[in-house]
């Protein structure tokens, strides 16, 4: 049977060939002859689903003949752009990466598809190779942007390492190549606590010459390394109207009286965008939230400015002082009565009578931080587009009842940091460093797992109780009516 199945392998048919490739590894111990044939599949078959199928076989094939075929499937420079064979190559090749990494970069020497090179750099981050990996970027031009990335993303998060003993050398030799790589070199070097690198995001954030995206980079790349030249320059560069929206963000990297105190007083200047930044920050840490709850106190935020989502966190972060004002969260309510009360509400007269420009604005401000509708909107809860929304029962279901019906990857993860900054969102990724979070307002977080101090796992969403009761009935009945919209109005 077995040499039936090779004789296949040269079948005229992409889908026989492909075939006889799975059942041939189905025991994962396809013969020598059929190793050699899938050795020159690898090298020579024009067809994508051929090598498709070769690449997912990789793991059921020895260690030595795998290394073989993944080298020369990595050398298909048409393969780059499909949406599957970079990665399923990867799945197959990233065990051997991790048990022999100077093969992995021997591998690069060849490789024509930049994933699988970014991939095998970060998984080497990911293992602590980093002098040999530093070695040998020190040593190329094929492949060295895709390897860079690979590095920066691999060290993303991490501000506790010292720099390896032969990074400064090839850092210099970097730095002279300018460009993209130049650039990339200063991030992977401030990754390491370099104070050069620190320095040189510090000159490129002073220069008005420098571009916007540039300065971004700057504050971004400053406060996640908790820089205290950063912290000494955002009260200069709040005043920055384009910068705005990354300092708010920065403000949460520390812990400082007068930086929350800086948010809290040019409060009402901000843009509708740049307060919910403001009450993210706000209400990441003690003494913050301690700040946003006086001003709550004295008006100078308005209650109806805080997401109930957020009061929650409040309450976490601030504890009793935050209930003394804001009252208790989360009360228990008859979910008969409160469907009762909201179908008296909803009637399909009242709906008609309803704005949808209006609801659309009653979304982003109540919902749009944690769902998307129509390409807007957050990603932590579940895309809406596509949802049974124009269900009224469906959708009181959801609203009135949040965690009747929660999927693992929607359950509320709460994160607290040993320097006191809160979290709270769902966990999207993780390893055995770093937990990756989604966070309101944010693409992700990720998070050293040296630096956690407390996780918890809570039996709810995100999504809190009694959202509908933190808005008018009439914003009520234009959220209703946009949500039943069918395609957004001009």
């Amino acid at each position: 049977a077995s040499g039936q199945l090779e004789s296949l392998l040269s079948d005229s048919d992409e889908y026989i060939r492909s075939w006889a490739i799975q059942l041939l590894c189905e025991d994962k111990s396809p013969s020598a002859d059929a190793l050699m044939a899938f050795n020159n599949i690898a090298k020579e078959d024009k067809s994508p689903v051929v090598r498709l199928y070769l690449a997912s076989a990789l793991q059921r094939i020895p260690e030595a003949s795998a290394w073989k075929i993944a080298s020369e499937l990595t050398q298909h420079a048409e393969d780059s752009e499909d949406h599957n064979l970079p990665k399923m190559i990867w799945f197959g090749l990233e065990p051997l990466v991790k048990t022999n990494p100077k093969l992995g970069l021997e591998l690069l020497k060849n490789c024509q598809v930049p994933m699988i090179a970014n991939y095998i750099a970060r998984r080497l981050v990911d293992a602590n190779e980093h002098e040999l990996l530093i070695s040998y970027v020190g040593n190329i031009n094929k492949n060295l942007t895709h390897v860079l990335e690979g590095m920066k993303d691999g060290l993303e998060g991490r501000f506790d390492l010292n720099a390896p003993k032969n990074w400064n050398a090839v850092f210099k030799k970097l730095t002279l190549k300018k460009g993209t790589v130049a650039t990339l070199a200063t991030q992977i070097s401030q990754r390491f606590g370099e104070t050069d690198a620190t320095q040189k995001y510090i000159a490129l954030l002073k220069n008005n010459k420098s571009s916007i995206d540039q300065r971004k980079e700057a504050i971004n790349y400053l406060a996640a390394g908790k820089k205290v030249e950063l912290k000494n320059e955002i009260p200069n560069l709040f005043s920055q109207i384009p910068l705005r929206m990354d300092v708010i963000s920065a403000i949460a990297n520390f812990n400082e009286d007068n930086l929350g105190a800086l948010i809290v007083s040019n409060y009402k200047a901000l843009s509708i965008v740049e307060k919910r930044r403001a009450i993210e920050t706000l209400s990441s840490r003690p003494k913050y939230g301690w700040q946003l709850t006086q001003a709550l106190k004295n008006q100078t935020i308005p209650k109806s400015d805080i997401p109930a989502y957020t009061a929650r966190q409040l309450l976490r972060v601030v504890g009793s002082g935050f209930i003394e004002y804001w009252g208790p969260i989360e009360q228990e309510q008859s979910l008969e009565k409160a469907y009762i009360k909201y179908r008296n509400i909803l009637t399909p007269a009242a709906i008609l009578e309803a704005n949808t420009k209006k609801g659309e604005i009653v979304f982003q401000k109540s919902c749009g931080s944690c769902h998307k509708m129509y390409g807007n909107g957050g990603n932590i809860g579940p895309e809406l587009t596509g949802s049974n929304r124009a269900n009224l029962d469906y959708f009181l279901f959801n609203v009135l009842n949040p965690s009747g019906e929660i999927q693992e990857d929607y359950k509320l993860v709460v994160i607290t940091t040993r320097d006191g900054r809160t979290y709270s969102g769902n966990v999207i990724a993780e390893n055995n460093r770093q937990v990756t979070m989604r966070i309101v307002g944010k693409e992700s977080s990720k998070i050293n797992k040296s630096d956690i101090q407390s996780r918890e796992v809570m039996p709810s969403s995100l999504m809190p109780v009694g959202i509908l009761e933190t808005i008018q009935e009439n914003e009520v009945l234009d959220l209703v009516k946009y949500m039943q919209t069918m395609k957004p109005k001009s």
